[in-house]
């Protein structure tokens, strides 16, 4: 039995039990209300801290896709097979056609990479591959060049991309064709001959320029690369992609070839698009 002077345990009522409940919830939410500016101020700053102590993020990539004003680089319909005729009482070149979202390359292209750091650490370059996104065949309206002169030829740090047989999505390597034109002239400090791994290193000191030609034969591919480098002792990758999207290039044999005439037109001049052969284009590798 109890001891006498032990009172008996009071039972509390249903509804304070819901008054409870609810002056918790409204502390919550009163403090939740103080803490979610304190956080959204600070806490992705914190967080980009630690991602940075990790490595993750520190590769920097200055991109160009793709490489224009040197060789021409060939056009095709980007989605839109009758958007040439807007452009049939201009001039069009291949340049004005990308700039103006109107075509993609034809068949090939080049893509320039300059890899640094972000900070004071030196990245190891291990691998560099593409992630295709999307595969389609490929049979555009027209494709285009113009009669731009070459740059010559310079020392350069290439890989190839060989898109011709990628039937599906999915990751593809690159070829690595080392440093290319190295008996023409001195290579610039910044074309890297070491091969990607432990002696492939870049800071914010010693960058390294690359380039990575781009070869489709009869699909339209979007992709993107894929750049794994190690820091701190850890490993980390970095996409990289054009600001507006995906890398993009079409394949695939045209219905109609041009020549862009460059110049100011003239009464008695020739015509702004000349039909030509697909001689003219490249061949698929």
């Amino acid at each position: 039995m109890p001891g006498k002077g032990k009172g008996k345990v009071k039972k509390r009522s249903k509804r304070f039990a819901v008054v409870l409940v609810a002056l918790t919830s409204s502390a919550s939410f009163v403090a939740g209300a103080l803490v979610d500016p304190v956080r959204d101020r600070y806490l992705s700053g914190v967080l980009d801290k630690v991602d940075e102590k990790l490595g993750s993020g520190v590769l920097f990539v200055d991109r160009k896709w793709p490489e224009l004003g040197c060789s021409p680089v060939p056009m095709a319909p980007a989605g839109q097979p009758g958007s040439l005729s807007g452009y049939r009482e201009g001039r069009p070149t291949t340049t004005t056609l990308y700039e103006s979202g109107v075509g993609v390359p034809y068949r090939e292209a080049r893509i320039t990479l300059v890899l640094s750091s972000r900070t004071s650490d030196t990245l190891t370059i291990t691998d560099i591959k593409a992630d295709v996104h999307r595969a389609d065949p490929s049979h555009p309206l027209w494709a285009l060049t113009d009669a731009a002169g070459g740059c010559g030829n310079t020392p350069l740090r290439l890989f190839e991309l060989n898109l011709n047989k990628t039937v599906t999505p999915g990751p593809r390597p690159l070829k690595d064709l080392g440093v290319v034109d190295a008996e023409e002239q001195k290579p610039d400090p910044e074309v890297n001959k070491n091969p990607l791994g432990s002696a492939f290193t870049v800071s914010q000191e010693d960058p390294a320029q690359l380039f990575v030609d781009v070869n489709a034969c009869d699909s339209y591919f979007e992709f993107s690369l894929v750049i794994t480098y190690n820091v701190n002792g850890a490993s980390h990758t970095e996409t990289i992609s054009p600001a507006d999207g995906d890398f993009k290039i079409a394949g695939g044999a045209a219905s109609n070839y041009y020549m862009a005439n460059l110049g100011d037109p003239s009464p008695g001049g020739p015509p702004p698009l000349q039909p030509v052969d697909s001689g003219m284009f490249a061949k698929c590798k």
